[in-house]
């Protein structure tokens, strides 16, 4: 009997409404999950006759769902402070593959592998763009985004340096005004480079590029006699390059102690260092200068042997620096000033400064000097104001191990390194879907594209009206329990009414049935 069958169409359909409340409920805490709606229509109708005036006599057989629709507005932000947590606000969708399905999912809650690799909670490989040559290539096929976790990062040698600094014009003539930058040698080494100011007058000052070069001793003591005698040697090895040594730096403070001849303690004291000095007339000071100490051959002897020198003897020890200054071209020059301040001359900038021979065995450093901007303004000027240096910048750093990573807000991952460098490893594909009612919801909050969704077109967050990325956050989910509480009571009461319905046609069957008898 339709009577019946009317009914449980309604329970049919309200039961499928509250099984969806249900499910949108319990996803409240659900990582970008999105709530669904179930909609309704009625189903055919049988036509029992017809009005006076021709018009149909009809009768329903009840209702079925029509359409379970997603809502698919931006859910609330949710701040982790977890770099594999990725935000996505906007249209969108990340691409996710596992073996050679495609899915996608709005759920940002990636995790690391140990082998770098970012997977989705269920383990499928996160999908983007490769690196190729430094830089995301967004022409190449998608790849599963690997983050390296145990990478190191190469030195790199300084091959540019600038400054931005006054030279004041009323400084008194012969001035001398220095400034430092950190540069790094090919071995990742800092070295603090001194560029001296001098003011010659008329709007000229010349300048000095000098590489101070810390000396590293190496010691070594043998026993003899008895009783026993320690004999120690400091040996300061001075870079070679060719037949050119490196010259004594001015910054060199080393002071030696030992014994005179009366086995008193005395110490020497630094001999005055000329700029450009040589190791041998370095050497030849030091040896007067423990002579006039009165300490003793015994206590301490200087020697100097091609780039080496040598200090031996007993009981005696060492105290300061010997530094070097590295054989050095094309690292001096004069600056000329207009009446306006600004610098004519060198028209552009320096380049082929070298420094050769540095104790550590680098390569030669060979960088440029930019006197100009990019707007090809200069950086430095001569005006009435004091001398200052407001900012440098160099192109060196050195080396390094991975540390973690970041994302930016187009999806550009870059691994970050202990020596505050960063490398992009890959970038993050999003999929553009024509129709997202079209997509077939499966296991682990994801996505799959049928004909009615259409194909995905995927390019990157930023573009193509896709929406931004941020990371260290988490979408959460739209479900409004509010929403979902006043729905549940709608189909509660409309369970109710199909289940009176069924009961009262049950009461009028019993009633039938006992007229008949």
């Amino acid at each position: 009997m339709s009577s019946f069958s009317i009914p449980l169409t309604g329970l049919k359909a309200s039961s499928e409404a509250l099984d969806t409340i249900a499910n949108n409920l319990s996803n409240m805490n659900t990582t970008a999950f999105k709530s669904q709606n179930v909609t309704f229509s009625d189903l055919f109708y049988q036509q029992v006759g017809t009005t006076g005036s021709g018009n149909p006599l009809q009768v329903g057989a009840g209702t079925q769902t029509a359409a379970t629709e997603t809502d698919f507005s931006q859910g609330g932000i949710q701040e982790t402070g977890n770099a594999s947590d990725v935000y996505l606000n906007g249209n969108g969708f990340f691409v996710v593959q596992n073996g050679n399905t495609t899915e996608y999912t709005r759920a940002g809650n990636f995790t690391q592998g140990a082998d770098g690799s970012l997977t989705t909670q269920g383990g499928q490989q996160v999908m983007g763009y490769p690196v190729v040559n430094g830089a995301v290539d967004t022409n190449a096929p998608l790849v599963a985004i690997v983050i390296p976790t145990n990478a190191v990062e190469q030195p790199q040698a300084t091959t540019s340096l600038s400054m931005t600094a006054n030279l004041d014009v009323s400084a008194p003539l012969g001035t001398v005004v220095p400034a430092q930058v950190t540069i790094y040698d090919s071995l990742g080494v800092s070295h603090v480079a001194t560029i001296d100011f001098t003011n010659q007058g008329s709007g000229s000052w010349t300048y000095n590029i000098s590489l101070p070069d810390t000396l590293t001793p190496t010691s070594s003591s043998v026993t003899a006699g008895n009783p026993p005698v320690t004999t120690a040697t400091d040996t300061y090895t001075f870079a070679q390059s060719g037949n050119a040594i490196g010259t004594v730096d001015p910054s060199t403070n080393l002071t030696i102690s030992g014994l005179t001849a009366g086995g008193a303690s005395a110490t020497i004291s630094e001999p005055p260092i000329a700029a450009g000095e040589s190791l041998a007339t370095y050497a030849s000071d030091l040896t007067t200068a423990l002579g006039t100490a009165g300490i003793t051959a015994a206590s301490a002897t200087v020697g100097v042997s091609g780039n080496k020198l040598t200090i031996t003897g007993t009981s005696f020890s060492t105290s300061g620096n010997v530094v070097q200054e590295p054989v050095a071209t094309n690292n001096t020059g004069t600056l000329t000033f207009n009446g306006n301040g600004d610098l004519t001359s060198p028209s552009g900038n320096l380049s082929g400064i070298n420094f050769t021979g540095l104790s550590d065995g680098a390569t030669p450093l060979n960088f440029s000097w930019n006197l100009y901007g990019s707007n090809s303004q200069p950086t430095i000027s001569q005006v009435s104001s004091a001398s200052a240096v407001s900012g440098t910048t160099q192109n060196g750093y050195a080396g390094g191990e991975s540390n973690g990573f970041t994302i930016d807000s187009n999806g550009v991952i870059s691994a970050q390194f202990t020596n505050g460098m960063t490398s992009p490893v890959g970038q993050l594909a999003l999929a553009n879907i024509t129709n997202p009612q079209g997509l077939v919801m499966s296991a682990g909050n994801n996505y799959q594209t049928t004909l009615s969704s259409g194909t995905a077109s995927v390019s990157v967050a930023g573009s193509a009206g896709l929406g931004t990325i941020q990371d260290q956050a988490l979408e959460e989910s739209n479900v409004d329990i509010s929403t979902q509480f006043s729905n549940l009571i709608v189909e509660q009461q409309a369970f109710d009414a199909s289940s009176k319905a069924i009961t009262t046609f049950d009461t009028i069957s019993q009633d039938t049935l006992n007229m008949i008898h």
